[in-house]
């Protein structure tokens, strides 16, 4: 359902930032190959346009970039718009089918929050590819960059010489059933159907796979994890892995796709039809030649009761603080933020108290809402039985 954009139903939700009232917010739907039912990610932010989430207040309904910016000091904060801007953090909820592209952000932080895994996906430990591996670094150095874009190069070769084959053998429908140029070429070999040929590609193919593969650095990863993906850092999220995802907004760089079909990010030597960007190889160099080392949160205040924890990535003085409240018992916590608070239940129930009201805060559910405090409710209390995790996203002033 589409935002209610009428004048009265904007003027009631500002009305209630006014007054410091929560706002429940509906997200946008990233259609994704990789995604499950055909959605990857779902945003939860005030992008604008047609990619904004909604916000909810009642029955009313409205782009939350709208609500913003017209009251930006009363619902990020004043200190906050006067350091960093109308700059409200984007969260997403991830849910992959298949591996991510690797990629790496020019001037985008973020932070994935490992929430579970799809045990009809994930076989055997869930991984993540997280910086280059350490073998390669001992061995290039800082070199290792233009040895990767060497192992790219050779990658998309030997890619484009399996399609044109497949293709010219009459085989492009069975890519485009199995949306999988390597599937569809095992498939052709198994069925003794296909001429040699295409064996040879496929294994020219899975010769240079093994010629990238030993650059990444791959971690494996457990319910619960924190992983900061810092601006350059080379990266892709692992099938199966449910994540909440808190960021900087900002733009990404691919640099390989495997092997998905139809091509999304072609090669420069060969572009593909229907492709919707080239890839940008060439600023390999700009990726940070580094492994990346296993991170954990630090603890911020603890009792018999509460345990607050931040989150790892140190990206605060880019405007991004994350922390995870965990309730030990049955407690209350009391907040007095300056910004703009996103609430999300990972595990357990919680309710939020402002102003003698009460809110439910929405779990972490692909397509659910997620709950923003805005900066002019002043102190609130949130209350949870034992066990209850929640995640709260905000810009730290």
């Amino acid at each position: 359902m589409k935002p209610d954009t009428t004048d009265a139903c904007f003027s009631r939700i500002v009305n209630a930032v006014l007054n410091g009232n929560p706002v429940h917010v509906r997200p946008y739907k990233e259609p994704k190959v990789w995604g499950v039912n055909g959605i990857g990610e779902y945003w939860y932010g005030a992008e604008k346009g047609e990619k904004s989430s909604t916000a909810v207040v009642g029955s009313d309904t409205s782009p939350l970039y709208k609500i913003i910016e017209n009251n930006h000091e009363e619902f990020l904060g004043k200190k906050v718009v006067a350091r960093f801007g109308m700059q409200l953090p984007l969260v997403k909820i991830l849910t992959p089918k298949s591996r991510l592209s690797v990629q790496f952000h020019d001037n985008k932080d973020e932070l994935w929050i490992i929430t579970g895994t799809d045990k009809e996906i994930v076989d055997g430990d869930p991984w993540i590819i997280i910086g280059f591996s350490q073998e390669t670094v001992d061995l290039y150095g800082k070199a290792v960059t233009e040895y990767y874009k060497k192992a790219l190069i050779i990658y998309g070769e030997a890619l484009n010489n399996l399609i044109e084959k497949m293709i010219d053998s009459g085989y492009e429908k069975l890519l485009d059933n199995k949306n999988d140029v390597e599937l569809a070429s095992q498939e052709v070999i198994h069925n003794k159907s296909g001429s040699s040929e295409i064996a040879r590609a496929l294994k020219e193919l899975n010769t240079a796979e093994e010629g990238l593969d030993i650059f990444y650095n791959r971690q494996y990863v457990d319910t619960g994890d924190g992983v900061p993906i810092p601006s350059g850092t080379l990266h892709a999220l692992g099938p199966g892995i449910e994540v909440v995802e808190p960021q900087i907004p900002g733009l990404s760089q691919p640099l390989e796709d495997g092997t998905t079909y139809p091509v999304r990010y072609a090669f420069p030597a060969y572009p593909q039809e229907g492709a919707i960007r080239i890839l940008e190889i060439d600023r390999v160099s700009e990726i940070l030649p580094e492994v990346v080392e296993k991170s954990y949160p630090e603890v911020i205040d603890e009792t018999d009761y509460i345990l607050i924890e931040r989150l790892p990535g140190k990206f605060e003085n880019k405007g991004l603080e994350v922390h995870r409240i965990t309730f030990k018992n049955d407690t209350e916590y009391q907040l007095s933020p300056t910004s703009a608070h996103n609430l999300i239940v990972l595990e357990g129930n919680a309710t939020l108290y402002i102003k003698d009201k009460e809110y439910n805060i929405p779990n972490a559910i692909p397509g659910g809402e997620m709950l923003i405090v805005p900066a002019s409710s002043g102190s609130y209390k949130l209350q949870a039985c034992k066990s209850t995790q929640i995640i709260d996203t905000f810009t730290p002033v």
